[in-house]
């Protein structure tokens, strides 16, 4: 049970309604800070309290009391009690990934199988559903997949799942991003300058392209600092960088832009992974 966090509903309902246009806005959410996540984590463990106190109450005064579906839904609880405190405690420790957030689900799953099949007082319907909605937002902050009508489990993610990485880590990502930018625009105008493509189209496309990416890295940082940003901000920084990539891999640049460009590509991955983003370089071009 949750009776070592003690957390009580005094910004329950303030908490409810900041997250509520998660679930009624067809855009993706925002990426949550980790405070609040922290805040939602909170909220689930209160609302979990809430819901075995009614459970229970409910069971007891109904033809399931002492019977072995009472035994079936309190090892429902159990587990999935252990599966969020495992959670909050990874969480803590910056170490949560996906698959940590699904095994919360799946455990819930079972307890919503039972509250489908058995029937519950209105008081612990309504514990229940405000406890489902929380886990939705939990679900979309992690970019996991979930549909309470699939009572089949999902597929284990993978050892390589990255870790759901803090606003520090994510803010040295975009600083160095930015930073690195600077250094690629440096080595860039002096390679253009000391080849044929000096005052030329080309140089004007290459100039085009990095003033793009660099409005749509100001933006990204804007809406990252007011805990806005989405996984939409980040695809279009790397829908501009692929740009300058293809410009990269078809006109020769000086080694140090080359090693700078390279550099840059690999602080981007990190941020496309930092958001979810699915992004993969077009070698191509």
């Amino acid at each position: 049970m949750f009776s070592k966090f003690k957390w009580l509903g005094a910004g329950l309902c303030c908490l409810i309604l900041n997250f509520s246009g998660i679930a009624q806005n067809g855009d993706l959410p925002y990426r949550l800070s980790d405070s609040e996540i922290r805040q939602l984590l909170h909220t689930i463990n209160t609302q979990s309290e809430h819901f075995r106190h009614s459970l229970d109450s409910s069971l007891d005064k109904s033809r399931l009391d002492d019977t072995r579906r009472e035994d079936d839904i309190n090892a429902y609880m159990k587990a999935f009690e252990k599966e969020t405190d495992r959670l909050k405690d990874r969480f803590d420790h910056h170490k949560s990934v996906a698959a940590d957030v699904q095994s919360v689900l799946d455990r819930a799953n079972s307890i919503e199988r039972f509250v489908r099949r058995h029937p519950l007082s209105e008081r612990a319907q309504s514990d229940w559903s405000n406890l489902r909605a929380s886990l939705d937002q939990l679900a979309a902050a992690y970019n996991v997949s979930w549909s309470w009508d699939r009572y089949a489990a999902a597929p284990a993610a993978g050892p390589d799942v990255p870790f759901r990485l803090n606003d520090k880590e994510v803010a040295r990502i975009l600083e160095r991003v930015e930073k690195q930018a600077d250094k690629f625009r440096s080595s860039v105008d002096s390679s253009l300058d000391r080849s044929r493509f000096n005052g030329t189209s080309r140089e004007d496309d290459i100039n085009s392209y990095m003033k793009e990416f660099e409005k749509e890295t100001r933006h990204l940082r804007d809406r990252f600092d007011h805990h806005k940003s989405v996984a939409a901000d980040v695809q279009a920084v790397l829908d501009r960088a692929a740009r300058i990539d293809q410009f990269a891999r078809r006109y020769p640049l000086s080694e140090r832009a080359q090693r700078e460009w390279a550099a840059l590509k690999t602080d981007l991955d990190e941020l496309a992974t930092a958001y979810n983003v699915s992004w993969r370089w077009n070698a191509e071009g």
